[in-house]
């Protein structure tokens, strides 16, 4: 079976994903843009090519790479691992930035730097802000929460109010199957919450990597990037047709236009631009950017019938939490696939009854594809802490199969004794699993903090960052000397970690003071009654060493006669 990251690992995924523009605009303005490039040719375009180069007795390498072609294997140049392949064409790039260059960088990001200096503290400030907001519908649903024993037998007097109730997701007798056509399985689904159709092709795609060299003297640099060919199976469609740094590298679309045709679906509108750099991985972009399901020749069906109790749960609901109802994938049963598609006949059913053009044994080849059929079984437990609605009407019958369903609560903090609210947006929780209501506001409390942390974390390398850009000019200037450039380089990183260290605790202290003032002013009060009696204790000491020494007093002599005991003065 196929598992889903967790709910928190999406978070991560989430928030790494809505800092890529700003890694890309950093990479951009880092970028040798008025550089001297100069591009050579191919080092190794075939196998044969490679042997031609090899038994030529003149050959002599010139970088790390033809180093590296000497001692390669021909038996590896095309073995295939874990489905990959990796091919032997590649092509090196060489970028020359002089001083002079290098100079120009570095005043772009000063100004990315002051950009950074400037955002991060207001981010470091809305962040405290959200955290705040988020604990207090946290705790409204705590307050506000009412729980419903039996959710078989739900009240109309609950209707508009937040409930809490736990139960078993369940479809009952329904079954369930895809958008018709010749890529439906063959018979309909029982026990199926979603039911979903993944189409793959192989193709190929670019891998980058670079060696800089510092010039000897003077802060220029020299960037060799040598790129690379790998092969995949990445559902998200072919991919461009030729490779920006190889042009002689390219894609086959195979039967995917033949797959679109005949998936029963209408191709949904072309997917806007991505933001993801053009030269990512398909695998990687799929992870960070989700297929859309609903596009042509994807396919995906969520049962109508799926309730809690007497709460039915909608398509929006099965959607919006995939790490409750969509974490545990499992292959449809092969009887259910399709032997073989008229319409398709180079498709044929694998021992794991997938649909492929690859024959038994072979290894895929460029613009082969792949499918997979995989569904979500009901009869799981899960938990809730939601607003009861009315269900709206089915369309094609006009009545409701349950009466309630769910949606998410609007969070209005009353105070001034309910003179004056404060509207917090809207919260639901849904929880994998039986929780009562304290274990999941438990929970909740802990992922907020954790998300909290992250982002803190991350706002606070930002500053640092920003920082440490300011000083890029004085940097380049200080690496035209040998030595003093990596001292210059430690020491000014130094200073920004100092500066944006302070900067970030400064920030917020300040929020803690805007959003949490009785917190605030306690630990003020705190701290300054600790350091009360630190300075106290100081003075008294300090004070005790100031005062004038008394000379030392001589001790009395006594003489002793036969009757009397004299004293002698002792002055």
């Amino acid at each position: 079976t196929n598992r889903r990251h967790n709910k928190s690992s999406a978070m991560a995924i989430i928030t790494i994903k809505q800092f890529l523009p700003l890694a890309a605009v950093l990479l951009m303005t880092g970028a040798n843009a008025n550089a001297n490039a100069e591009r050579t040719p191919p080092h190794v375009s075939s196998a044969s090519g490679l042997r031609d180069v090899l038994a030529d007795n003149k050959y002599e390498p010139n970088n790390l790479s033809d180093v590296d072609a000497e001692f390669v294997d021909f038996d590896e140049i095309n073995q295939v691992g874990s489905g990959r392949r990796l091919q032997s064409g590649s092509t090196t790039t060489t970028t020359t930035c002089n001083t002079w260059c290098k100079l120009k960088e570095s005043l772009g990001l000063t100004i990315v730097g002051l950009i950074l200096v400037c955002i991060s503290p207001c981010l470091m400030w809305k962040n405290e802000g959200r955290h705040v907001n988020e604990l207090r519908r946290i705790d409204f649903c705590k307050n506000k929460a009412v729980v419903v024993q039996d959710p078989d037998m739900p009240s109309d007097e609950n209707t508009g109010q937040l409930i809490h109730f736990t139960g078993k997701v369940t479809v009952d007798e329904d079954t369930l199957d895809l958008h018709p056509g010749p890529l439906n399985i063959t018979t309909p689904l029982p026990k199926a919450l979603v039911v979903k159709r993944t189409c793959m092709i192989y193709q190929k795609s670019e891998q980058s990597s670079q060696q800089v060299k510092n010039d000897v003297i003077g802060a220029g640099q020299t960037t060799t990037t040598t790129f690379t060919v790998k092969e995949d199976w990445t559902p998200m469609g072919p991919q461009a047709e030729t490779l920006e740094h190889l042009p002689e590298e390219t894609n086959s679309r195979g039967i995917w236009d033949e797959l679109v045709s005949q998936s029963g679906a209408p191709e949904s509108a072309a997917p806007s631009p991505s933001n993801l750099p053009s030269n990512l991985p398909p695998e990687m972009a799929a992870l960070m950017q989700q297929v859309d399901m609903t596009k042509a020749p994807q396919g995906i069906s969520i049962s109508k019938s799926a309730h809690v109790g007497g709460f039915a749960i909608t398509n929006d609901v099965v959607m919006s939490e995939p790490a409750v109802f969509q974490s545990e994938w499992m292959p449809l049963p092969a009887e259910m696939v399709p032997d073989e598609i008229e319409s398709l006949p180079e498709l044929r059913k694998d021992r794991y009854g997938n649909l492929t053009t690859v024959e038994e044994g072979d290894q895929p080849t460029n613009g082969d594809v792949m499918i997979k059929y995989e569904y979500a079984a009901d009869g799981f437990d899960a938990s809730f802490i939601v607003q009861q609605i009315l269900a709206e009407s089915d369309p094609e019958t006009g009545v409701t199969a349950h009466k309630f369903a769910v949606d998410k609560g609007r969070v209005l903090d009353e105070k001034c004794c309910g003179k004056i609210s404060d509207d917090l947006g809207v919260i639901w929780m849904v929880r994998r699993g039986r929780h009562d209501v304290h274990e999941m506001i438990k929970m909740a409390m802990e992922d907020e903090k954790t998300v909290t942390k992250i982002l803190r974390i991350i706002c606070w390398v930002l500053l640092v960052a920003g920082w440490m850009m300011l000083f890029s000019i004085f940097t380049t200037l200080l690496s035209t000397l040998p030595i003093l450039g990596a001292l210059g380089n430690a020491a000014f990183f130094i200073v920004a970690l100092v500066i944006g260290t302070v900067c970030c605790c400064g920030v917020t202290a300040i929020a803690y003071v805007r959003y949490r003032p009785l917190l605030a002013f306690g630990i003020l009060a705190l701290a300054g009654t600790i350091a009360g009696l630190v300075i106290w204790q100081l003075n008294d000491a300090q004070e005790a060493s100031t005062q004038p020494t008394s000379a030392p007093v001589k001790s009395p002599v006594f003489i002793y006669n036969d009757t009397d005991v004299t004293m002698e003065s002792i002055y």
